[in-house]
């Protein structure tokens, strides 16, 4: 008998055990926003950030360049009309006159320095293939006959490889799911070189090569830095999709020493070829990017 009030004893516990947790779910409303990530105990919630946190993010996007403060392409003639010896030819033609817009990938690691603040590193690969058409650029003087042009075409990409540390500022996320942010980052940005063909368009002639795959830009690294501002959407505890807007500035490219032309039938009288450096380069990264904490 007293076996048999023990074992009742037992079962109206258990009983009572799985009413109260049955309870709990249904007061719940039976389901949680965070059912998503039972993994962890993130939550879309007023915090934009979990401090102590890591996180890993993969970004993607284009990646418009603006070269300022070009310089020059030179000649040694001695028929130069003016300025002796050295005759400048053309200014550098402008990013976009050679280039199409570049695309940008790339990614950080983030921690959590507080429940706004987050540090990160930062690397990213660019690119930008060569516009089909040549970049026709006018000459002023008497080394070529009137209406003559010299053609500045381009035959690689143009490659960027950048690193950075950098902090970001994110407010409270609005309605628990869209949090706005500013930062700053500094670092190292690396320039592949570039190649490419200089051809002398003699009126009435056709175009005649004077160079073909010259080295006109070498590779080289240079500090780099920038600011930008974008927004975080919450959409599953510890996921979340970002868009960024940023603006980098750098030096550009640095050209190669003057080097010699060889001789050509163009009527073109110049012997050695000076490329300036571009000196400032401005680039505006847009991109969106899923990033995970934990």
């Amino acid at each position: 008998m007293k076996k048999l009030l023990t074992a009742k004893l037992s079962l109206i516990l258990l009983l009572s055990l799985f009413g109260s947790k049955a309870n709990a779910w249904q007061d719940d409303g039976g389901s949680r926003d965070s059912q998503c990530c039972e993994s962890s105990c993130y939550e879309c919630g007023c915090n934009p950030l979990y401090c102590g946190a890591w996180d890993l993010q993969v970004q993607g996007g284009v990646n418009p360049i603006l070269w300022r403060q070009r310089g020059y392409v030179s000649t040694v003639a001695c028929s130069a009309p003016t300025g002796g010896p050295v005759f400048q030819l053309f200014q550098i033609p402008k990013f976009r006159s050679i280039f199409r817009i570049p695309w940008i990938v790339g990614g950080q690691v983030g921690y959590a320095w507080s429940d706004n603040t987050r540090l990160y590193v930062e690397f990213n690969y660019s690119q930008a293939r060569a516009k089909g058409t040549p970049s026709a650029l006018l000459v002023e003087g008497t080394l070529l006959p009137a209406g003559s042009s010299f053609n500045f075409l381009n035959t690689s990409k143009y490659k960027i490889f950048d690193a950075y540390v950098g902090a970001r500022y994110y407010w409270d996320r609005w309605c628990d799911r869209v949090s706005f942010f500013f930062g700053g980052k500094v670092g190292l940005t690396h320039h592949k070189k570039v190649a490419s063909d200089f051809q002398a368009v003699v009126a009435p002639a056709a175009a005649v090569s004077i160079l073909t795959a010259q080295e006109f830009f070498r590779s080289n690294t240079v500090v780099s830095g920038g600011a930008n501002v974008g927004f975080d959407v919450c959409f599953c505890g510890n996921w979340s999709f970002v868009v960024t807007g940023e603006i980098v500035a750098s030096c550009g490219p640095r050209s190669v020493e003057p080097f010699a032309i060889p001789t050509n039938t163009s009527g073109f009288t110049g012997t050695n070829l000076f490329i300036g450096n571009i000196q400032t380069e401005l680039r505006f990264p847009v991109t969106a990017a899923i990033r995970y904490s934990f």
